[in-house]
């Protein structure tokens, strides 16, 4: 485990997060490994927006890649860490 740097929040992973994030496309991972990382040093992305119906601290990246949705769902609700609630592949319900 890496020392965490000087105003580095901790980043927990709720249950599977992880490893559902780690299947994601690479394009994908980065940008939203990139959200999380600013999210530890007390910042927002422009990707991170209010989850719906979560209320104030939770928050989702979303990203596309090849016609594909994949979002990660995080809180920072607590000043000591940020947690990874969710990541998944949002699925199309074109065509029902």
């Amino acid at each position: 485990m890496r020392k965490a740097a000087h105003g580095e929040q901790p980043l927990y992973w709720v249950g599977p997060t992880k490893r559902d994030l780690l299947a994601f496309p690479e394009a994908v991972k980065d940008g939203i490994g990139t959200a999380l990382s600013v999210a530890q040093f007390g910042g927002k992305h422009p990707t991170a927006k209010p989850w719906k119906g979560a209320g104030s601290g939770v928050l989702e990246v979303v990203a596309d890649h090849d016609g594909n949705t994949y979002r990660a769902v995080y809180t920072a609700r607590f000043r000591w860490a940020i947690y990874v609630l969710h990541c998944f592949q949002k699925k199309s319900r074109r065509g029902i």
